[in-house]
Parts: structure tokens; C-alpha cells; sequence
């Protein structure tokens, strides 16, 4: 964007600033000054400085919204430039807004009797130093309006139009010449146009076509400034190729409610310049009226962020001098942008717009900023699945992505929650119609993959969401999957990296029962649900044999729940010892069938916990039907002797 530091100057009226300052005070407050140089301008010397608009700043993509930024820096009022109200009368325009979805506003009005002619000098200057050509009067100053308020503008001769004039989807032409002579390839549905009976009189937001294209010999037209949503701009300026004055400013968020007074200031140059009258009512489309937000601002955070101290004063200045409005309540500010302030809608915004003003030179750079310690905002369980991550890259495990969509037959083979499948509605696959209920879902198909593909040493683990549907309500929480494979009998390796796991992320107590709920390809008789803190958080089992020979092992987890528990759980990792720790042995017999952590559980009922250090099985013997479970507990707080009582009590021993 290029602003002539003459045009500055007028609409600043007591800027004392040289043009050199005033770039470099714009590059301070975010818009980097690209280029400066001299120039003539109306037989003067004068300074045209080039600036790049990074931010969502549409205003700023105009010499008015620069010269609100100098006039807001230097603490200045800005002078508009003084406009009269479009007095339309008589006829009402012929106009039809059919993209409704696609339309913001449209203002538009016939003017008669106009004179068009070649360009005074200084407008032809003028639009010379943006790069455009001088076309005539009437095209020169509709490109000054644009260049002077940000909105682009729109004039058909209105001889030349067929019946009534519409905004819509492009339904009936295959092509268009533009106003730049170029042939436009058109596609069904989806340009948004204005036409007319006929003819396509424009890319709405883009470029006009030839139609309808003011001549020299033109004396009544309609005149019109409209906005659009962006991305309708967006999109076909970027399928058509066609990047225009008009499109770069449209494409991004302008206020629609501004765009008034550009069709104020258009139509009273058209009358001051080249004659003629209003001789229409003003059609102005508004369905939706745009209204400022009201945010809560606390004065402290320009100083949090920035490190540097910004009074309250100071930061209520600063917008006000931005044009913010500012109402005070008990305790809070609430403040409000100007209309035109599209970028501004939540606390931050507020934060930013104070720190630029109050200069990020200000910033000391040899100095430590005086920061306050912010509230951890980042979800615990991304926190921990990150951790998880790690853990298990270095266990040996490669992590995979997959789709959250799956075959119909793929849940039913991996399932052990008490869920319905979900159906995707308007499924963008239809061989993926389903919702995966469990993460092992893509982890299977990947493994079939590296099996086609011969790999070794297959480790894998996937994070990601699985859903489901339980007594009318949508459930869904983040899993972790996992899945080994090996040529040998591995299954109690695998476990001990499971627990691993589980271990180094902070949970305790972990315990192995079998399975109620068993997937249909888990082996029955290898598959378990694990516990933690007498939570059930997942399950582990070993796959029934594959074609390949190889045993497969895989586990589950609910992330969510972990989260939860870990919250819970309290770590107290300095405990005082006053007397030594004595650790005993005992041996007890199981049937095969029978859970050690079942007996575990009832055998915690019987022990005193404060004098109980641990409790866990050392050793494990198979005895036909029955299992031989060496305990291993270790006492705390008491005598050899005293131990040795408790100890042959609680487990019978003589």
C-alpha cells in the first residue's frame, strides 16, 4: 500500500512529523516500510512511501486507514474528507440479490446526465503513482474512491443494461471478457457474478466485464460498492487467476458498514467532477447488520505481555486515541472497536494493539522483561500423550497416523467397549462409512502392510480419538494403541514394556484381570483388562494367529482416563524411615483359573497399611491345576520380631 505524505499531511492536519518519521512511526506500529521515495506531485515535491500490510488490516489497505494509524501514533485528530448524504429519489433500482449466502451488502444509485470525459491532470497523477492507468474520469475516480477508502466500487452504463440487474451464482455462461481484454473460462455454479438478463456484467468483488463498461460517451450509470464474504473472492480469484486491486482488499475481512460513506464520497466527486443527478432511491441489501464487540479488558495485561510497565492511563489513551470506545463498570473496562476494526474481537487484540502503539522500541533489549508467570493453558492430556511419545520411541516403537474412518467389519473385530458404531453422515468414502470404536483399527491395517512388505520387528503405536454411542449419547476419548510382533512366545516382554509405560507416567498399583468383554481377534484365552489405582484403563491381549506365523500382541489404553487418574494420584516421594525395613517371604497356591490380584485385593483388607512398605508377587510356579505365587512384603515401622508375628498371621504360616 502507497500513501503520499501530502495526503497524510490533509488528513492529519497537525502532523509536525517529517515524511522519513512518519514511515519509520508506521513501521514501528507493525507496517513495515518497503520503499520512499521523492516525487512531483501537483508541481510539488512531495514523498510517496510504500508500506506492507502483513496483519488482517483491511482498513489499512487505504489512505484513510493510514492516516488513522499516524493521526492515533502522534496523538492528532483526523479530518475526514467532507461528503454530502446520497438524497436518492423516484424510481427504485431493478435489483435482485439472489446469492444471498455470498452477499453482505450492497449499496447502489442511478445518476444521470453525467459528462464523462479524459481525467484532470492530477487525477491522472494520482492513480499513476498505484500503478494504474488513467482510463477516463468517471473509471479515475471510481480507483480513487478505492485507493482513498479501502472499497472497491463498481459503475454500469445503464443504457446498456438488459432488464433487471443481479447478484448470482454463475448458472448460463461459459465465458467472459473482462475490462483488461481478457477471455475468462466461466464454470457452473460456482463464480458469484452480476448480470443482467443477458449478459455477465461482472466477477462480483473481481473485475467487470466489457457489457456494460463505461465509455466516454456514457451519461447515465448506476454506481455500487458491495462486500462479499471473503472466501467466495478468495476462491475464485484464485481458480480464475485473477488478482485485481479490488480482490486484494475484498479477499480479506472489510466492514460493510463503512462502505456507505465510500459510496457517499463516490457520488459526490461523480457530481462535483462530471455533473448529472441522483435520480434513483439509494438500494441498500443489509441483511445483517455488523455490530462492534464489547470486550473485557484488564489494564495490567499490556504490561504482562510486553514485560515493560504500561500504565493504566497510558493503555486507555492509547485506544481511545484508536478510536476504541471505553465504558467503565465496578472493577472491569469494557471496551469496544471502531466499526471498521474487523481484526479486533477478543482481550488479546486489545493487548496488541496497546503494546504497538506504546512502541516495541520501548522494549528494553538489555534488560530481563519483567514477566509474570502465566497459568499452564495447555490440556493435561496433551502434556501427557506427548510424554507418552517419547516413552515409547524410546522402547522402540514408530508411531503411525491414520484415518478416524473405518471398513464396515473392522470395528466388530476389535471392540471391547459396551458402545454402539457410529455411522458418518455424507461420507466422503463410501467403503469408510463407520467411526473407529478402537484405535487398534489402523494399526492392524498398517501392520498387514509391513507383512506384505516383509519388515522385521514390527513396533508400533498410534494416539487418537475413538468414538461410540451409549443410551442415545455420542461418547468419544483419546486411546493409545499399541502392537508388537515377534517370532517367538514374547508375551510377557510385551507386557513388561506395557507396564513400563505405565509406570514411567506416574501410575501405580497396576493389576491384570481377565477380560469380560474380549475382542473378536484377541486369543480368549490371553487377554486381559488392565486396572491402575482400581481404575480399568485399557486392555491387553495376544492376537489370534495370523497367516504370517507371527504372534502379535496388542494393548489398549484410555488416555482420557489416565489424565484423570494422574490429576488424582498425590506423590510423595520423601518419606521418613525410623526404623529399618524387614521383607518377608510367603508362598500361597492358586488354582489355575483363580486371579492373584483378586487375592491381592482381599489380603490388602487384612493388612494394617501404616505398617506396610509393598506387597508383590516375586515369583510365579505352575503346579498342573494350580499356580504357586510367591509373595514378597515388606514391612515398615517395627521390630524383627513384631514383623515375623504379623507375617505368619496374616498368611497362616506356623
Amino acid at each position: 500500500m502507497k500513501i503520499l505524505y501530502s495526503q497524510i499531511k490533509e488528513l492529519v492536519p497537525g502532523l509536525k512529523a517529517g515524511p522519513k518519521e512518519v514511515g519509520e512511526a508506521l513501521s514501528l506500529t507493525g507496517f513495515m516500510m518497503d520503499s520512499f521515495s521523492e516525487v512531483l506531485c501537483k508541481g510539488a515535491k512531495d514523498y510517496l512511501i510504500g508500506l506492507e500490510i502483513r496483519q488482517n488490516r483491511a482498513d489499512c489497505l487505504s489512505v484513510l486507514g493510514l492516516a488513522r494509524e499516524v493521526a492515533a501514533y502522534y496523538n492528532l485528530k483526523i479530518s475526514m474528507p467532507k461528503v454530502k448524504p446520497v438524497a436518492g429519489k423516484g424510481k427504485q433500482l431493478d435489483i435482485k440479490i439472489e446469492a444471498a449466502d455470498y452477499v453482505k451488502r450492497v449499496l447502489a444509485v442511478q445518476i444521470d446526465g453525467i459528462t464523462n470525459r479524459e481525467s484532470p491532470d492530477w487525477l491522472k497523477e494520482y492513480v499513476a503513482f498505484y500503478g494504474l492507468n488513467s482510463i477516463s474520469l468517471l473509471v479515475d475516480l471510481s480507483n480513487y474512491v478505492m485507493l482513498l477508502t479501502g472499497y472497491p466500487s463498481h459503475l454500469i452504463d445503464y443504457k446498456k443494461i438488459t432488464g433487471q440487474v443481479s447478484w448470482s451464482l454463475n448458472r448460463n455462461f461459459d465465458q467472459m471478457t473482462t475490462l483488461l481484454g481478457a477471455s475468462v473460462k466461466l464454470q457452473k455454479n460456482t463464480e458469484l457474478i452480476i448480470r443482467d438478463e443477458k449478459n455477465i456484467l461482472a466477477l462480483a468483488g473481481i473485475v467487470g466485464g466489457t457489457e456494460a463498461a463505461i465509455g466516454m460517451e456514457t451519461t447515465s450509470i448506476i454506481a455500487e460498492v458491495a462486500v462479499y464474504n471473503r472466501s467466495i473472492v478468495r476462491k475464485n480469484s484464485r481458480s480464475l487467476s485473477i488478482t485485481t486491486e479490488a480482490s486484494h482488499r475484498l479477499e480479506k475481512e472489510i466492514d460493510s458498514t463503512s462502505s456507505y460513506y465510500a459510496l457517499q464520497l463516490l457520488v459526490f466527486l461523480i457530481i462535483k467532477y462530471a455533473g448529472g443527478d441522483v435520480s434513483s432511491g439509494l438500494f441498500d441489501y443489509y441483511p445483517k447488520e455488523h455490530l462492534s464487540p464489547i470486550i473485557k479488558f484488564d489494564t495490567s495485561l499490556p504490561g504482562k505481555f510486553s514485560g515493560v510497565e504500561i500504565s493504566e492511563k497510558n493503555a486507555l489513551k492509547i485506544l481511545k486515541n484508536l478510536d476504541f470506545s471505553i465504558a467503565k463498570k465496578p472493577g472491569s473496562f469494557f471496551v469496544s472497536p471502531p466499526i471498521y476494526r474487523m481484526d479486533v474481537s477478543i482481550a488479546e487484540d486489545l493487548v496488541e494493539e496497546v503494546i504497538r502503539m506504546h512502541g516495541y522500541n520501548k522494549i528494553p533489549s538489555n534488560e530481563i522483561p519483567k514477566l509474570e508467570i502465566v497459568q499452564e493453558i495447555t490440556p493435561k492430556n496433551i502434556i501427557l500423550t506427548e510424554k507418552i511419545r517419547d516413552i515409547l520411541a524410546a522402547l522402540g516403537f514408530d508411531e503411525i497416523l491414520s484415518w478416524p474412518l473405518t471398513k464396515t467389519g473392522d470395528n466388530e473385530q476389535v471392540n471391547y467397549l459396551d458402545w454402539n458404531m457410529v455411522a458418518a453422515q455424507n461420507s466422503f468414502n463410501d467403503a469408510y462409512p463407520n467411526l473407529r470404536q478402537s484405535i487398534t483399527v489402523g494399526l492392524l491395517n498398517q501392520l498387514n502392510e509391513y507383512i506384505k512388505k516383509k519388515v522385521d520387528f514390527i513396533n508400533i503405536f498410534e494416539i487418537g480419538k475413538v468414538f461410540g454411542e451409549k443410551n442415545g449419547e455420542y461418547m468419544e476419548h483419546e486411546a493409545l494403541g499399541i502392537i508388537s510382533t515377534s517370532n517367538v512366545e514374547a508375551i510377557a516382554e510385551f507386557k513388561n514394556k506395557t507396564e513400563s509405560l505405565l509406570r514411567l507416567i506416574g501410575l501405580g498399583d497396576i493389576k491384570y484381570f481377565e477380560a469380560a468383554a474380549k475382542p473378536k481377534i484377541a486369543n480368549a484365552s490371553s487377554c486381559w483388562e488392565i486396572y491402575a489405582s482400581g481404575e480399568n484403563i485399557g486392555i491387553f491381549y495376544k492376537l489370534i494367529p495370523q497367516e504370517a506365523k507371527l504372534n502379535v500382541y496388542s494393548a489398549e489404553i484410555n488416555i482420557t482416563k489416565i489424565t484423570g487418574l494422574l490429576l488424582k494420584i498425590q506423590n510423595n516421594p520423601v518419606v521418613e524411615i525410623t526404623q529399618k525395613l524387614i521383607t518377608l517371604d510367603a508362598n500361597i497356591e492358586l488354582s489355575a483359573k483363580e486371579s492373584i490380584y483378586k487375592y491381592l485385593d482381599k489380603l490388602e483388607k487384612k493388612l494394617n497399611k501404616n505398617h506396610i512398605w509393598s506387597v508383590n508377587v516375586a515369583d510365579t510356579y505352575p503346579l498342573g491345576e494350580k499356580v504357586r505365587y510367591t509373595l514378597r512384603v515388606t514391612y515398615q515401622e517395627l521390630s524383627d520380631q513384631d514383623a515375623k508375628k504379623i507375617h505368619l498371621k496374616i498368611f497362616e504360616l506356623k
